[in-house]
């Protein structure tokens, strides 16, 4: 049985985003839009963690400060709350008042999840059942004479597992230390079937960068800070995951150099 994690927020922009993220970590999410709302629901759906948004929940000082403290009784040390940078006076008391994490939620995505996963007694395993094969790379195949010397800012990527063929677009900006990729998620038997929907985890050094869903092309896209190395790991089916790990961005920086040489 899936763990299940009781989402506290009325707001339908951060809801889904720490849905999509819960599902990813192979958990059951359960919604609410308050704290009231929530204490509810325990006795019935027995969520073992909680993530409270505020102020995305429904936020009543009087009855925050009487409900607020029986959640945090209940769930025993296994609530979360996400915050602004910057916080109202009401929540700042709470942080002091009550020794929980707080996570930022402009940091979702790199805080949230090694939180979530520590509160489990047991080590919530997103199961990665394949790793993709490189297929194509167009910075190693052969062209013609005197065309490895000039710079190249675009490199194009295509991998496969199973019957999964994922095209992936790296950009680097010549005068930016950022990379874009464009992706795209086709069944190899049926091109144009899209998988639609999915999630698709970035990840680099530190851990999880950003998540987002594929559109209905099953295309995906990604802005980061240049890394040596980044992943990509993709739900295809529920359950199966599969991880796309790139090859050496390094050429990035060699690419920038080049443009620079070139340009008056």
């Amino acid at each position: 049985m899936k763990p299940k994690v009781l989402v506290i927020s009325e707001r339908p922009a951060e809801r889904e985003s720490v849905c999509v993220l819960v599902g990813t970590m192979g958990c059951q999410w359960i919604l609410a839009s308050d704290v009231e709302k929530a204490l509810a629901n325990l006795e019935d759906e027995k969520p073992f963690v909680a993530v409270l948004d505020l102020p995305g929940a429904v936020f009543d000082p009087l009855s925050m400060s009487k409900d607020f403290p029986e959640l945090l009784g209940q769930l025993q040390g296994r609530l979360v709350v996400l915050t602004d940078e910057t916080t109202a006076p009401e929540i700042g008391d709470l942080e002091k008042k009550y020794s929980i994490p707080f996570v930022q939620r402009n940091r979702l995505m790199v805080d949230l999840w090694p939180c979530l996963a520590t509160m489990f007694s047991k080590p919530v395993i997103r199961r990665i059942t394949q790793t993709a094969r490189l297929v194509l790379d167009t910075f190693l195949q052969p062209l013609s004479e005197g065309i490895r010397a000039c710079p190249m800012d675009i490199r194009q990527l295509v991998y496969e597992a199973g019957r999964i063929t994922a095209d992936i677009c790296l950009e680097y900006s010549p005068n930016s230390k950022r990379i874009t990729a464009s992706g795209q998620v086709i069944r190899s038997a049926e091109p144009r079937v899209p998988l639609d929907g999915v999630p698709v985890v970035i990840k680099g050094e530190k851990g999880p960068r950003e998540l987002k869903l594929t559109n209905q092309h099953g295309e995906f896209s990604f802005e980061f800070e240049k890394e040596r190395t980044v992943s990509f790991e993709i739900e295809v089916n529920h359950g199966h995951w599969v991880e796309i790990i790139s090859p050496n961005l390094e050429w990035g920086i060699t690419a920038s150099a080049g443009l620079s040489e070139l340009m008056p």
